[in-house]
């Protein structure tokens, strides 16, 4: 990732950040993103992102860091990177 790349990722989280969601949300939103580009076959079933979040909530990543997380996946996905 190049410094101008950098840049949008660290202000797409900062936005995400200023809507609030709780940490659970971000831990599935952020699942959901690690199983689409990691291209699993049950990307989008319930229980596979149930478990994938779980993992997800359990490393103890902070708020900002899952929000910097999600930014650069959907950064890249939209880039074409993924």
């Amino acid at each position: 990732m190049n410094g101008e790349n950098i840049s949008q990722v660290n202000v797409a989280a900062y936005y995400l950040a200023q809507k609030g969601y709780t940490y659970d949300k971000l831990c599935w939103m952020l699942a959901e993103r690690h199983l689409l580009v990691q291209r699993d076959p049950k990307y989008n079933h319930g229980d596979r992102i149930r478990e994938k979040a779980a993992e997800i909530f359990f490393s103890g990543a902070t708020y900002d860091i899952l929000c910097y997380l999600i930014s650069e996946i959907d950064i890249m996905m939209k880039l074409g990177k993924t």
